[in-house]
């Protein structure tokens, strides 16, 4: 007989070497994969030696385009900045917009780190490295010869100011320091919430000790509905992981010829899923509905995955998918560690110029908008082509989808790696993304003078935005007043009376001896304020014409104090009159060839926004100017994931003594309040807990997908069946029980069978404390916590222990019901 023999001529990293063991096992068993993880083994330790790889710093090659992306982000950022100076956008859409902008070239600059390495050299020893899955990942790569980045601080919140060297061209001094947040960060995390998830895989094991594969088959006719999805890879691969291992619910057939091509009962492998992906409903059995009272039955268990068989009688599973679900969260708090503490986001898809050129592409098919951070777009509503057109020769061709945004005019010139479109999110991913918390941040005045606001645009109740300024001034006393000013000298005095109700600025001349004489006379006009102008506010801007040379020049007025009124307003860099301003200000005086301004600064306000001055009020500088709501943006890291496998777990009503939004517990009340009018109590509480145990294992998942860490969801199922298998009566038909008493849900149906006036009972959930401690078995709950309190209510009580579990047998130094003796024990 010929031996098979299969070519492999392609590179094996960490990755493919794993598919390659996991089709051996899986065709030719367990005792030949041993014999090739041994010569594995063997090949790999030789070329290692021969090899001899190492590091040293000519490996570290810095990419030469980082100087460009850095000159384009620079100009990106000017012109938000601009923006905000100017009161077009709010001070919090400015500092998203940095935070924003910065992750996008970071992203950029670590793709194109790869791309140096792959054009200039394969053999890198840090590319090699990299790329195998040994050793590191490209983040840590990206930190060596690309930029650390943004960094997140002791509380996961982002440091606006990003580190922009790398470790081989070195830290300067402040970017030393604001990396030192996140070295601290990771030395804490290490220390204080791998304990955090040692504790919370402890909780899940006292949850799930007690199950065990008890029976072959429960015959439950409840089934579990897997809807399979085709529309691109990732969508087919994570169909596949759900069938794999599983056992059919219904039998599934062929439309065409009514041919069976899978039976119920069948376990699905790799060449079934193959077969049947393509029917859109698979019915699978799961633990999650399960009808024994105590263990897992095989059927609905289905493959142990280690073996890639059935599971066998006797086994374990209960700890195993406490152990799954526990242990990355304990490995992945040293990744902050690792990282340095490095902020990781979700960046926007973008499309960066490839080459220098000129771009090209007609109008037709989209419209002209204004981003939310006022820049001018141009937004596809079909499909397009970008043409850039480096020269005659040399043409690019982009293709890009619809509802995208064209940052370029057609026929402008662009740079290398310019960002020229940014491809928007669909409402799909809108609804998917995770709500963030608001906080409230305040905002200072960094003038000191006199507020203005438009007081017609907040007396309309769904105003969106407004613009408020501050009209530069200093604000004195009488005394400094007195100090500083000669009988012969005039000033100009704000007073405010009590006659004018609408506190409009009454605006006098008044000399030092009338000044005096108000004092004495502030019985009847109250002097709350003096607001005056000092030399440095007041500009005058000059227009030198000769026959060749036409400058300007900047000439502060001295002596010269005039009356001014609320005039005309301009932004930063607005022209008149030829004249290019400076900076935001309000227009005093204007002649043909110069013009009086005063200094102002304008702030953006969002709907949210609230003011605590009143208009025309003075201001200090740095003195609280309003108030405004920012959604805060956080690193998105196991560490900060933990608290909230934790919550969902726990199924906690309250954080920090405030009601939790759309809680679990909320949640099922409200579907059952629904249900219960569609369909009889029985369903209806099926229903329910089938719809809340979805959604506790998709929200589960959530995180630990976000971390690129693969869960089998069976092993989340065992959990959350613990934490809705309980349900409360209402009433109690023609049954012993007592309103009130929490009983489970298989055991309340087999009585009901039985009755006449059947059992009413509405759906709770338990968090994982409180399933311990509810446990079957008092020796278990009372070795678990709050041991004292256990005894006694199971003293009071009159319970008795069946040593169902592994915990009780243990503590008294019994045998376990589990493992390779327990198929013994059944027959």
């Amino acid at each position: 007989m010929k031996k098979l023999q299969i070519n492999f001529n392609k590179t094996f990293n960490k990755n493919e070497i794993k598919t390659l063991i996991n089709w051996f096992l899986a065709n030719y068993g367990s005792l030949r994969t041993q014999k090739l993880l041994d010569k594995l083994k063997e090949i790999g330790f030789k070329y290692a030696t021969i090899a001899g790889i190492s590091l040293g710093l000519e490996d570290l090659k810095i990419p030469p385009i980082k100087k460009v992306l850095f000159e384009n982000t620079e100009k990106s950022l000017n012109k938000s900045n601009t923006n905000y100076l100017n009161g077009k956008i709010t001070i919090t859409k400015n500092i998203k917009k940095i935070t924003e902008v910065w992750n996008n070239t970071n992203e950029t600059l670590k793709n194109e780190v790869l791309i140096n390495f792959r054009q200039t050299d394969l053999l890198n020893p840090l590319y090699m490295m990299t790329l195998s899955g040994a050793r590191g990942n490209i983040s840590q790569i990206k930190q060596l010869v690309g930029m650390r980045g943004l960094m997140s601080d002791s509380q996961g919140e982002i440091i606006n100011l990003p580190i922009k060297s790398n470790f081989k061209e070195g830290l300067t001094l402040t970017e030393y320091f604001i990396s030192c947040y996140g070295a601290r960060k990771g030395l804490v995390d290490t220390a204080l919430k791998t304990a955090n998830s040692g504790y919370l895989t402890r909780r899940l094991v006292y949850v799930s000790q007690s199950q065990i594969i008890k029976k072959p088959n429960c015959y439950t006719k409840y089934t579990n509905l897997i809807l399979t999805l085709k529309k691109n890879k990732q969508d087919y691969k994570s169909s596949k992981e759900k069938l794999i291992g599983r056992v059919l619910g219904k039998s599934i057939v062929e439309k065409k010829t009514n041919k069976i091509i899978a039976s119920y009962g069948q376990d699905i492998c790799n060449y079934l899923v193959k077969k049947i992906i393509f029917s859109k409903k698979i019915y699978i059995k799961s633990p999650l509905t399960c009808k024994l009272n105590t263990g897992i039955c095989q059927l609905c268990y289905g493959w142990n995955l280690g073996n890639g068989r059935m599971a066998e009688l006797g086994e374990s599973v209960g700890v195993l998918a406490a152990q799954s679900i526990g242990e990355p969260g304990t490995q992945l708090t040293m990744r902050t560690f690792h990282t340095g503490g490095v902020f990781s986001g979700e960046v926007a898809k973008n499309i960066l110029a490839p080459h220098e050129g000129i771009i090209k592409y007609n109008i037709f098919g989209g419209k002209n908008i204004i981003t939310k951070y006022k820049e001018n777009g141009f937004l596809t509503l079909k499909e397009k082509k970008i043409i850039l057109v480096y020269d005659k020769i040399k043409k690019f061709s982009i293709k890009i989808p619809k509802n995208t945004i064209i940052f370029t005019k057609p026929n402008e010139k662009v740079f290398p790696k310019q960002i020229i479109a940014q491809i928007t999110k669909t409402k799909e991913n809108k609804k998917n993304k995770r709500k963030k918390s608001k906080e409230i941040k305040e905002i200072k005045s960094t003038l000191s003078g006199q507020l203005f606001f438009d007081e017609s645009k907040f007396l309309i109740k769904n105003f969106k935005y407004s613009t408020i300024w501050i009209l530069s001034g200093n604000i004195t006393s009488y005394i400094s007043l007195y100090k500083q000013v000669n009988n012969s000298q005039f000033l100009k005095v704000k007073l405010y009376t009590k006659e004018i109700k609408n506190k409009i600025p009454l605006k006098i001349k008044i000399s030092l001896k009338k000044l005096n004489s108000i004092k004495k006379k502030s019985e009847e006009k109250k002097l709350l304020k003096i607001n005056y102008l000092i030399e440095k506010n007041i500009y005058e801007k000059k227009q030198i014409i000769t026959k060749k040379i036409k400058t300007e020049k900047l000439l502060i007025i001295k002596n010269d104090l005039i009356l001014i009124k609320l005039g005309k307003f301009i932004l930063k860099e607005a022209k008149i009159n030829n004249f290019k301003n400076d900076y935001s200000c309000q227009l005093i005086q204007k002649n043909i060839n110069y013009m009086k301004v005063r200094k102002t600064k304008p702030h953006f306000l969002s709907k949210d926004s609230k003011i605590n001055k009143k208009n025309y009020s003075a201001i200090k500088k740095n003195n609280n100017l309003f108030y405004t709501y920012y959604k805060k943006q956080k690193t998105e890291d196991i560490v900060q994931g933990l608290p909230k496998i934790e919550e969902l777990l726990e199924a906690k009503k309250s954080f920090n003594l405030e009601k939790l939004k759309n809680n679990p517990h909320d949640k099922l009340n409200k579907n059952f309040k629904i249900l219960e009018k569609k369909y009889k109590n029985s369903i209806a509480v099926r229903k329910t807990i089938e719809k809340m145990q979805n959604y506790l294992i998709k929200k589960i998942q959530s995180v630990y997908k976000s971390q690129g860490v693969s869960i089998s969801d069976k092993h989340m199922e065992i959990i959350v069946r613990e934490m809705t298998s309980k349900v409360i009566i209402y009433e109690e038909g023609d049954s012993n029980f007592i309103i009130g008493e929490i009983v489970e849900l298989n055991k309340i149906e087999k009585i009901n069978e039985k009755l006449k006036n059947k059992i009413k009972y509405q759906p709770i959930l338990m968090g994982i404390s409180q399933l311990s401690l509810n446990n079957q078995s008092f020796i278990s709950a009372a070795s678990f916590q709050e041991t004292t309190k256990v005894l006694t209510k199971a003293a009071v009580e009159g319970k008795v222990d069946w040593l169902y579990g592994l915990k009780e047998n243990i503590i008294l130094g019994n045998l376990i019901p589990t493992g390779s003796g327990y198929k013994q024990m059944i027959y």
